[in-house]
């Protein structure tokens, strides 16, 4: 049985993957339509970032996306920042930013990390804000560092199709990516940026988004990209989607959940004393005895059955009973479940250091702030003031099925970054990850890149970087300013 991917990434909801009908032919028109009106709002801002004054505009409005003949099919919603204070702008670095979901819109990445505005949340990260909530300013904007473009892509975000079009001729893979592709198409041909160093960002599915995107924008424009920059990311389903012939997930899972057993203090005095020995440890484990183990199925002795079991239970805090009743396999929905029950609590499955009654309290810890945050910051006089009536779509699961078009195969787009970086070696990734993300744990994408076959001079065009936190590991303030600091060496690279 295979476990729907979906049910696996940031904010999804349950749907399964249906192969997208036949475009119709278009027909043709004998003069392009109007241009759509498109609602846009400037403001002059400044920030003071690591002593240093920065000014800014803000800009908040739709871009419309149209058909071969000129009939506007979209209205793609973003929130740009762009200095103006910084010299000639046609040769700054430029960064698009996407959350993931599908169906999440841009305002994790955009309030939570790196938007010149953040919301104000206590440093630790797992302490929910009181209502009503506030906005701070962002001393860890990467706007010091290039220029900023927030996408809400269609159906998400004040981003919705045209009167009259199918909003599922936006709900795909490929159809997100000739959309989003065209969205950035247009904004840096109207601000005239294709002199500009051009990088791409997305978080959970938007690492999906951008390793897509990479290939199709320099496949399909020419548009070559200098870097893309993945927060919290997967690339191959394979490795969050458990069955019977496939038990990658099992060791993927493992070091995220000894990060978690070691943050609510269930490991060994040794292990709990040195928490960079523990991940080792449990890396090592994860990617030599224990696959083989799984491989072994029921050729693996007895006794060393019993032995990998009683390790498991040394790096998860778990019994060996109970990982012998399952098999040596443990779900991660079990370990949320069984690693806090003596307190009658559940972990949380986007960030494992937060524990409640029930659910997912690390979504709790966020959602609430978030949504009332950007509404308030969307319209009010002191923000983007940008007026609209329209409900600011946060999460949409309206979005699914998710048409991912692969038929019945684990889906992957490692092909396509792996192709953009060998069709242009100058691209670089970073590659951000939480220690205590149980949604997309840091030795998932890992072994997505171990695998991508790449030169191995290309293989140096990666950089790492590992953060105390989850998902979201930039609610954690200081790992907000590590990452930060550095995605902004990344960005200020030559």
């Amino acid at each position: 049985m295979r476990i729907h991917p979906l049910t696996l990434l940031l904010f999804a909801f349950a749907t399964a993957p249906l192969r997208a009908a036949d475009a119709k032919p278009e027909e043709k028109k004998d003069a392009p339509a109007a241009e759509a009106k498109e609602e846009t709002t400037e403001t002059q801002r400044s920030i003071t970032v690591k002593g240093q004054k920065l000014s800014y505009r803000a800009t908040a409005g739709t871009m419309t996306l149209t058909k071969a003949y000129g009939e506007p099919r979209a209205k793609v919603f973003s929130v740009s920042y762009e200095r103006t204070d910084a010299g000639d702008s046609a040769k700054r670095p430029v960064c698009f930013c996407f959350n993931g979901g599908p169906g999440s819109s841009a305002v994790w990445l955009h309030l939570g990390a790196f938007g010149p505005r953040r919301v104000s949340m206590p440093a630790d990260g797992v302490t929910a804000p009181k209502p009503p909530f506030q906005l701070t300013e962002n001393e860890h904007t990467l706007l010091r560092d290039a220029d900023l473009v927030f996408v809400d892509p269609v159906s998400t975000g004040l981003s919705q199709p045209e009167k009259g079009e199918d909003p599922k001729q936006f709900h795909g893979f490929s159809e997100d990516i000739e959309s989003v592709g065209d969205f950035v198409r247009l904004w840096i041909t109207k601000r005239q940026r294709w002199g500009s160093p051009k990088f791409l960002m997305g978080e959970s599915y938007g690492a999906i988004r951008i390793s897509g995107l990479a290939e199709h924008l320099q496949s399909r424009y020419g548009m070559y990209l200098n870097g893309v920059i993945i927060v919290s990311g997967l690339l191959d389903f394979r490795t969050l989607s458990p069955d019977e012939q496939n038990d990658v997930p099992f060791h993927i899972w493992l070091p995220s959940m000894t990060a978690v057993a070691h943050y609510h203090r269930k490991l060994t005095p040794e292990l709990q004393a040195d928490f960079p020995a523990a991940w080792k440890r449990s890396v090592d484990f994860s990617r030599d005895r224990y696959p083989r183990a799984l491989l072994m199925g029921a050729d693996l002795p007895e006794q060393e059955r019993r032995g990998i079991a009683d390790y498991l239970s040394l790096l998860t805090g778990l019994p060996s009973e109970q990982i012998l009743r399952d098999n040596l396999r443990i779900d991660p929905n079990t370990f949320r479940r069984e690693l806090l029950k003596s307190e009658d609590k559940v972990v949380g499955r986007f960030d494992g250091r937060c524990s409640g009654p029930e659910g997912d309290p690390s979504y709790d810890v966020v959602y609430g702030a978030f949504a009332s945050a950007m509404n308030a910051y969307l319209r009010g006089a002191d923000g983007l003031n940008y007026a609209s009536d329209r409900p600011y779509e946060i999460l949409n699961g309206g979005v699914n099925p998710w048409n991912y078009g692969r038929g019945n195969r684990y889906f992957d787009v490692g092909s396509q970054l792996g192709g953009a970086m060998k069709q242009n070696p100058a691209l670089r990734v970073f590659i951000g990850c939480g220690y205590h993300d149980l949604a997309t744990p840091p030795e998932g994408i890992a072994y997505s890149v171990r695998h991508l076959d790449l030169p191995a001079e290309t293989n140096r065009n990666f950089t790492w970087g590992y953060y105390d936190g989850g998902h979201m590991m930039y609610t954690n303030l200081e790992s907000l300013a590590k990452i930060s600091a550095d995605i902004s060496a990344f960005l200020s690279q030559p």
